[in-house]
């Protein structure tokens, strides 16, 4: 007998089903549910019935048959890496979300290499997967590998449900610094420009393009200069995405004729060498600053920041700009 806690509660059935018994098929799932195998408080279940926190759910299986699925169980939180304590910057933390400051070139989730470390591992070596058959705790958005700075994780069903649909609904207020090659004839300037895969990039697939085809997406990025190089060379900006499409602030920046400084994919390919030989540094200059929401789950709102990482801080000094005083 299971008993439904506060993370496996607000789903059907036949999708917690599926969860709890991962090498079941979803036309299995719904065989063991018409057949009564699946009781939900001592009745036959329904397959799109939401479950509740307190129900009790009972698989009548054998063990052996239950083993064969990849039952999950509770008792599954793992203890705190202390490498992971250590690697970490926790900028926000309660039962429901987690902010943390991702450090530049780390993955936020596991890639074709098992062995290589990835945001997404190390925050469940920080917080344990928790005690929900079905749940655990899980990101909420991306930043490129390149791109470092906050990012949101939700600690409970709840929390991430609630991230999730603020992200959706474009309720999340994200700010970015950028440091560009170039000057724009405005403080403050607009970029909306529709984005789609680029099809050429046959080898990754992940490469975006501007774009009036049928199948783009709109993408809106506000702009703000922070800084600006007395020789126009370079220019430090806030960016303000109002969409979230992939590599949207790269895509818009180079259509603008501003390239971030280092991106190798959307960059100025011929000030890019001199940027990594003088700088040591081989990502882009694009940091995820700040980010405010509405708590999803609680009445007050979450307000983050990301300091500007060492490598980036030394950039903006080779640069020869600083930081005004509202962004330090």
């Amino acid at each position: 007998m299971l008993t439904i806690e506060r993370d496996d509660a607000g789903q059907r059935l036949d999708r917690f089903v599926r969860k709890l018994l991962p090498s079941a098929t979803l036309g299995h799932v719904f065989k063991l549910i018409r057949k009564g195998r699946v009781r939900v408080n001592g009745s036959k279940g329904r397959p799109d019935a939401r479950l509740v926190e307190g129900d009790e759910v009972e698989l009548r299986m054998p063990d052996d048959a239950l083993a064969a699925l990849g039952t999950r169980r509770r008792g599954r939180r793992s203890a705190p890496a202390a490498r992971s304590r250590e690697a970490l910057r926790v900028l926000f933390r309660d039962e429901h979300v987690l902010a943390v400051d991702k450090p530049p070139m780390l993955l936020v989730q596991p890639g074709d290499d098992a062995s290589e470390p990835s945001l997404d591992r190390m925050v469940l070596d920080l917080v344990g997967e928790g005690d929900a058959l079905t749940f655990r705790p899980s990101l909420a958005h991306r930043l490129d590998r390149g791109t470092s700075g906050v990012v949101l994780f939700g600690l409970s069903a709840p929390g991430l449900r609630g991230l999730t649909a603020a992200f959706r609904e474009r309720r999340v207020t994200k700010r970015y610094l950028a440091l560009v090659s170039g000057a724009p004839d405005e403080d403050v300037f607009t970029c909306d420009l529709p984005l789609a895969r680029d099809p050429s990039d046959e080898r990754r697939g992940k490469r975006m393009k501007v774009s009036r085809a049928a199948q783009a997406q709109s993408a809106l990025t506000e702009f703000r200069v922070l800084a600006r190089h007395p020789s126009a060379a370079y220019t430090l900006l806030e960016a303000r995405p109002r969409t979230g499409r992939t590599h949207q602030i790269r895509v818009h920046l180079r259509a603008s004729g501003l390239p971030i400084v280092g991106d190798p994919t959307y960059g100025d390919p011929r000030c890019n060498p001199a940027f990594r030989d003088a700088t040591g540094i081989w990502r882009q200059f694009l940091h995820a600053w700040r980010l405010e929401l509405a708590h999803p789950v609680g009445a007050s709102d979450v307000h983050v920041t990301a300091t500007l990482p060492a490598d980036l801080a030394r950039t903006l000094r080779w640069a020869g700009l600083a930081l005004p005083g509202d962004v330090l």
